[in-house]
């Protein structure tokens, strides 16, 4: 059965999914404001760490009944690096792709199962730009997903 459509378990599918994967430590969900300064201030924060940013939320009908809240949304893999150290950079982005690549393995998953609708085909994998990301290396992966909203939009 799909995933009902709130943002409350919307965040717990990614935060589930993150607490799950062997390499990741963190998981923080927010805007840019709440960012990395106030993860880090968080005694448990660790590297590399999952940052799922506030979606813009579309809702979809397909006018047969069927209506879902279409999540747009970005979310990050990062890993500190030291800024002079070329080598630990590349390591640092290189878990980036990797840790997406597995996200898109779940989303692929549970997209079978009709669990989730996500379309895999023209997610983006970009690098984070160094321009804020305070020594930060990593890849964000942009992409929709969507949740049934049904039991919400045909209340009596």
């Amino acid at each position: 059965m799909m995933l009902s459509g709130d943002l409350q378990t919307f965040i717990q599918y990614f935060r589930q999914w993150a607490t799950a994967h062997p390499d990741v430590k963190f998981f923080l969900f927010g805007s840019v404001e709440k960012g990395m300064s106030f993860a880090r201030s968080l005694p448990e924060f660790d590297y590399p760490f999952i940052w799922l940013e506030e979606p813009v939320i579309v809702t979809v009908d397909n006018d047969a009944a069927h209506v879902n809240d279409r999540f747009r949304v970005g979310i990050s893999a990062l890993a500190q690096a030291p800024l002079d150290d070329n080598d630990a950079q590349i390591e640092a982005y290189a878990r980036g792709p990797s840790i997406m690549t597995d996200l898109q393995l779940k989303l692929r998953q549970d997209r079978r199962k009709a669990i989730i609708h996500c379309e895999l085909n023209g997610q983006r994998k970009e690098p984070v730009s160094q321009l804020w990301a305070d020594g930060h290396f990593g890849f964000r992966l942009e992409f929709e997903f969507d949740m049934n909203i049904n039991a919400t939009v045909y209340q009596p």
